[in-house]
């Protein structure tokens, strides 16, 4: 395998791997912290105490990520991508064996401290995507990566929740964590002997600075023409995080299906997600712009998420959550495309960067909001994510008047 070959080969690898661990909670850890069979709590625990203990068990994740994603990306301009891949791959590994210990234990504390140590080091993916860019300079072959990258994503996703589901349920939650530790431990050894250094230029200088992710999203704000974007892009992303996080134990609780009807259904939200961002965006960006296809997948969201939230039976929630898979693959897809399009060229990396970081601070609220709200009443999750998608999409449309007015010959006065 040439020097080349192999590289793109672990980094691919890497990135499958890094979203396999990702992606394997939001089928494990539902049952375990509401079902007081599996023991993570006393039995006598409210069904309060174990949604607010599973909104913090997953916003721990992208809050500690908000703060070592930027350094860590800082360490791979300065130091090289592989031996921040070493750092990354090592600090995983230990995350994910924890969490197995944690579970075998029945410890939460030992899993959210997991949690923590598992999204410090969880930028693999970042570090992935810059990789490529390393190697793919023109837009042609960076697009043909890229696209590589989005299918291993969903195929990791597909693998994972069926994977950790039904390995779960036949042997213990636990496992699937041991499992991702072995692949963690398989990954680094491929990045040991395929993984050439991928950026040659003159290294960034490093700064320490855990405030970074922060002050990229307040920076956005300084950015004119793109701040009601990047609200739209917040609010909407509350709104489908609740959906993502709450999927798993709001069918469970509602229609007291199968574990294995679940973890289907779990698994066919990314083939269904992987067809809205290829297939049925391909179709739509033929005839509209970014931001009215971004605008189409707020709304279908927004009519599927009131029609989950009226579903007495199963089979009619199903459907409407793979409709919601779809719509939200557009909203997502077309909200960072209209983000990128309205930014200077010269500023895509900043403008990409404080994207991630509104994606982070999306999914370190909407659990933590979503896990209060179904201590109340479980049933108020998805009139919530139906709330949130709402006011996206008013913040959208005003964004879209004022484009139109700014552009029009009658204005007589320049509009932000």
């Amino acid at each position: 395998m040439s020097n080349r070959k192999g590289t793109f080969f672990a980094i691919y690898f890497a990135y499958f791997l890094d979203y396999f661990g990702y992606a394997i909670v939001f089928g494990i850890f539902g049952p375990l912290l509401l079902n007081p069979e599996f023991g993570m709590f006393p039995m006598e625990t409210s069904s309060r105490y174990r949604n607010v203990a599973l909104g913090v068990l997953f916003a721990v994740f992208p809050l500690v990520q908000l703060i070592t994603a930027p350094i860590f990306g800082s360490m791979a301009d300065h130091f090289g991508r592989k031996r921040t891949f070493y750092l990354l791959n090592i600090g995983a590994m230990f995350g994910y064996f924890l969490s197995g210990l944690a579970i075998t234990m029945s410890s939460f504390p030992l899993l959210l401290f997991s949690r923590i140590i598992t999204g410090a080091f969880s930028s693999r993916r970042c570090i992935c995507m810059a990789a490529l860019s390393d190697l793919s300079p023109d837009e042609k072959s960076r697009s043909k990566s890229y696209g590589i990258i989005a299918t291993l994503g969903g195929l990791s996703w597909i693998i994972s929740i069926l994977a950790g589901g039904f390995i779960s349920q036949a042997l213990t939650p636990a496992v699937p964590f041991w499992i991702t530790t072995f692949f963690s431990l398989i990954s680094l050894g491929t990045i040991i002997l395929f993984f050439h250094e991928t950026s040659d230029e003159k290294r960034e200088s490093f700064n320490l600075d855990p405030l970074k992710g922060l002050r990229n999203i307040g920076s956005c704000f300084q950015i004119k023409g793109i701040r009601s974007l990047y609200l739209f892009y917040f609010f909407m992303m509350m709104g489908w995080g609740i959906n993502l996080l709450w999927l798993n134990p709001y069918t469970l609780s509602h229609y007291h299906i199968s574990n294995q009807a679940l973890f289907i259904l779990l698994a066919s939200t990314g083939v269904v997600w992987s067809f809205g961002s290829s297939v049925l965006n391909k179709l739509l960006i033929k005839r509209y712009k970014p931001q009215e296809i971004a605008r189409i997948g707020t709304v279908g969201l927004l009519i599927v998420f009131i029609l989950c939230s009226i579903s007495n039976t199963f089979i009619p929630f199903a459907i409407f959550a793979l409709l919601a898979s779809a719509f939200g693959a557009l909203a997502w897809t077309n909200a960072l495309s209209a983000i990128s399009l309205a930014a200077p060229e010269n500023i895509q990396g900043k403008i990409m960067g404080i994207s991630q970081s509104f994606g982070s601070i999306s999914f370190l609220l909407a659990p933590l909001i979503a896990g209060v709200v179904a201590g109340v009443d479980l049933n108020f999750v998805y009139p919530l994510a139906a709330l949130f998608i709402l006011i996206s999409i008013g913040i959208l449309s005003l964004s879209m008047r004022k484009q139109r007015l700014a552009t029009s010959p009658r204005l007589s006065q320049p509009t932000d």
